[in-house]
């Protein structure tokens, strides 16, 4: 192994080249074995990659514990607990804006609630648009005020973070976490509804038509498939959390007005609202909520808001069409309506996009040289004792003919993917897998090789083809796979 550093060794040399770009401070490329073009280290610049710097920075400091930083977009680097989800929050709150519909909107410097934060996706939608911002974001489970805690400090917002569960009184409660499908954890989990609530979601996703009714071949081990996972994503953990009251957090923080209520608690809506007096509920001028119409729930949810002076509508998402879930919108006549204001971005935010920036500029400078094919963004280039890099090495893939487990998996890659998507460093959900595609894999491997070959959250955790074969099989490290 040999090592290429920028210091010292012209202007020509790849690591010199990579410093030349304004948001890397240093950088050095490690020739690896197998690996054309080597491994790229790279230290972000301080201040024209902040979001980035500071990301390695935490990691360096041991802050991410048992979470990981996801990016679901170029735009923006995220600490979350599996990739599948922090993809489907970004999605919904960044790119379908599913909080800021029918005129919901953010007033300068706003005060807002955001009551089930999750990971804190929509408590950045709201830092990342609107400067002065402040948030309290309610989040009863460790693990995900945790993320949000640290999602806040990377991206340098005002939120403070509240680990309790809201209800009608102060107290303590039961609560259900499912580590692999968090937005659906909460107080009222039910095993069997929640599984059919899965279940209809994945059956009316973008990619559902192929999975709803269908009785063609292969059939019997898609749905098998499905159930497992389904029962995979809703293993659960109890807990007890302690609850306060909505009235409470906001006389407690000294909130003279709200601009904008967001709850997100898995059938706990209507308890949640309870714990609002008169004298809180006229501090309040926008909500929006997530309502599980059960027994009449969504009309006494309306009802109670236009009851409270609020301009109301509510609708679905056509991927929930066989969920009882529906979205509320109410606001005071006196709030003013409008589209929200756009997130504003680090000008270097991601290791995506600063590897595809460095790639080219690699690629125009010496086009007959490999770009590096590892790309690793760490808070220095010497060894830090004690800490971790902001990405791991690639597991081993079996050598070609070495496992005819691998090949096995190869065939289903293909067949949704492409053979050029045959690459260890590919990624399932980069692809553009979702929850249906990962069905159909999981199908396919597990006709062929029987069922539990491959656990549905691997898919989730590790989707790299890598780590998939090596889930499968064994064999010397190299970028050669089995090919279909």
């Amino acid at each position: 192994m040999s090592v290429h550093s920028a210091a010292g060794t012209g202007r020509s040399t790849p690591a010199e080249l990579l410093t030349r770009h304004p948001a890397v401070a240093e950088a050095v490329i490690v020739d690896e074995p197998g690996v054309p073009g080597g491994h790229a280290r790279i230290v972000p610049d301080r201040e024209t990659a902040r979001t980035l710097s500071r990301s390695v920075s935490l990691e360096a400091a041991n802050r991410l514990g048992d979470l990981a930083w996801h990016e679901p977009a170029d735009t923006i680097r995220v600490a979350g607990l599996n990739r599948g989800e922090t993809d489907f929050l970004y999605r919904e709150i960044f790119v379908e804006g599913a909080y800021f519909r029918h005129g919901i909107t953010l007033p300068r410097a706003p005060v807002v609630l955001d009551v089930g934060a999750n990971i804190g996706m929509f408590s950045l939608r709201v830092g990342l648009a609107a400067p002065g911002a402040r948030v309290i974001a309610v989040e009863p489970v460790a693990e995900l005020a945790a993320a949000v805690r640290l999602n806040a400090e990377l991206h340098g917002l005002d939120v403070t973070v509240l680990p309790t569960a809201l209800g009608r009184s102060r107290g303590e409660t039961s609560f259900t976490f499912y580590p692999h499908n968090s937005v659906m954890s909460g107080r009222y989990a039910d095993a069997a509804q929640d599984a059919e609530v899965l279940r209809g979601y994945l059956l009316t996703g973008d990619d559902a038509g192929a999975e709803s009714g269908d009785e063609g071949p292969g059939a019997e081990g898609r749905s098998r498939s499905l159930d497992r996972l389904v029962t995979d994503r809703l293993a659960a953990r109890p807990r007890r959390v302690p609850v306060t009251t909505l009235g409470n957090v906001i006389r407690d923080h000294g909130l003279t007005r709200v601009d904008l209520l967001k709850i997100d608690v898995e059938k706990a809506e209507s308890e949640v609202l309870a714990g609002l007096d008169e004298e809180t509920w006229e501090r309040v001028e926008q909500v929006v909520v997530e309502v599980h119409d059960i027994e009449g729930r969504l009309a006494a949810v309306l009802g109670l808001l236009r009851d409270r002076g609020f301009d109301v509508t509510h609708d679905q998402d056509p991927r929930l069409a066989l969920t009882p879930c529906h979205n509320v919108y109410a606001r005071r006549p006196r709030a003013a309506a409008g589209p929200p204001p756009p997130p504003v971005f680090d000008g270097v935010p991601t290791l995506r996009l600063l590897e595809g920036e460095l790639r080219e500029l690699l690629t125009r400078a010496l086009p007959s040289a490999p770009p590096p094919r590892r790309w690793t963004a760490v808070s220095r280039l010497g060894p830090v004792p004690g800490a971790t890099t902001s990405a791991a090495p690639a597991p081993p893939v079996p050598a070609a003919g070495a496992s005819e487990r691998v090949a096995v998996l190869a065939r289903a890659w293909t067949d949704l993917f492409g053979a050029d998507a045959i690459l260890s460093g590919a990624d399932f959900f980069d692809l553009g897998g979702d929850s249906l595609s990962a069905v159909r894999l999981l199908a396919r491997v597990e006709d062929e090789l029987g069922p539990d070959a491959l656990s549905p959250d691997l898919i989730f955790t590790d989707g790299t083809f890598a780590g998939l074969s090596a889930a499968l099989g064994s064999g010397p490290p190299t970028e050669e796979v089995p090919r279909p």
